[in-house]
C-alpha cells in the first residue's frame, strides 16, 4: 500500500492530519509528506499544483496572531480540496490504477519472504490460498479500506423492480463486483453475469474486478474493451487479474 515517510496511507488520514496541524511548521510538514503521498499515486500533476496554491498562505513577521489567522484559512482549503478529491475522483483514473495494481499487493504479502525477526513465517502465509468470491472480497476490501474510508461491503440497493447486491460500495454512483473462475465455469457464463450486472445496477460506474483463477479469458485485452464499450448510459471499467500462484 502507498504511504510516504510519516506513514499517510489515505486521504481521509491526510485530512484530519491537516485539519489538527497545531502550528504553521507541523502544517507545511503535513502538506510535505502530502506531495509526497500524491506522487507515489501517480496523480495528475495539475492535483499537485493546485495543492501549493491551496496550501500557500503569507507569513506576517509582525503578528502571530495574523500567520495563525491565514495558516487556519489554508488548513481549511487545503482540506476541503481533498475532500473534494475522494468525493469527485473515486471513478476516476486513480481507482483504475489501484486495483490494477492489486497483484503487486498479494505478490507482496504473500511471496515475499518475511523478516527473519519478525512473528510471521512463510509457512503461515502458504497456508492463505484464494478458492472463490469471498476470498477475494475478503482480501481486496482490506486493500481498499485505507484509501477508499467510506466503502462498505455488500450493500443491497432497491432497484424498483428487485433488490441486488454490491459487493464493494464506494459511493452511490461508484461499485464494484467481484468475479472469481471456478474449475468447471464456462466463459458463456461469466459474460451472462457481467451483463446482467450492468443492467441490474444502478450506479453509474461499475468496476467489474475478475479474478480469472482458471484463466478461462483467453485474450484479456479483447475482453476488457469489448465490455468496457457495452453499455453508452454508464461507465464499465473491467480489470482482470490471472494469478501466477493462488
Amino acid at each position: 500500500m502507498f504511504s510516504s515517510d510519516n506513514g499517510i496511507k489515505s486521504m481521509g488520514e491526510a485530512i484530519e492530519r491537516v485539519k489538527n496541524a497545531p502550528d504553521a511548521r507541523a502544517f507545511e510538514d503535513v502538506v510535505c509528506h502530502l506531495r509526497t503521498y500524491m506522487k507515489n499515486l501517480e496523480m495528475d500533476s495539475r492535483y499537485l499544483i493546485e495543492l501549493e496554491r491551496k496550501a500557500y498562505f503569507l507569513r506576517n513577521e509582525y503578528s502571530e496572531k495574523d500567520t495563525r489567522e491565514r495558516m487556519e484559512e489554508a488548513k481549511n482549503r487545503v482540506a476541503i480540496f481533498l475532500a473534494e478529491i475522494v468525493d469527485n475522483h473515486t471513478d476516476g483514473e486513480l481507482l483504475v490504477k489501484v486495483l490494477d495494481n492489486y497483484y503487486l499487493f498479494l505478490e507482496n504479502l504473500l511471496e515475499r519472504e518475511p523478516h527473519k525477526k519478525g512473528n510471521i513465517q512463510k509457512e503461515q502465509l502458504q497456508c492463505l490460498k484464494i478458492g472463490n468470491e469471498y476470498d477475494v472480497q475478503y482480501l481486496l476490501y482490506a486493500y481498499l479500506k485505507p484509501l477508499y474510508p467510506m466503502a462498505r461491503l455488500e450493500v443491497n440497493e432497491d432497484t424498483g423492480y428487485g433488490t441486488v447486491r454490491t459487493d464493494i460500495w464506494l459511493n452511490l454512483d461508484n461499485v464494484i463486483e467481484i468475479k472469481c473462475t471456478r474449475k468447471g465455469m464456462l466463459l458463456k457464463k461469466l459474460i451472462e453475469e457481467i451483463e446482467a450486472d450492468m443492467i441490474h445496477y444502478g450506479a453509474k460506474c461499475i468496476y467489474f474486478f475478475i479474478y480469472d483463477k482458471e484463466k478461462i479469458i483467453e485474450n484479456p485485452f479483447v475482453f476488457q474493451k469489448t465490455y468496457e464499450r457495452k453499455l453508452r448510459d454508464k461507465e464499465i471499467h473491467i480489470i482482470i487479474h490471472q494469478p501466477k500462484f493462488l
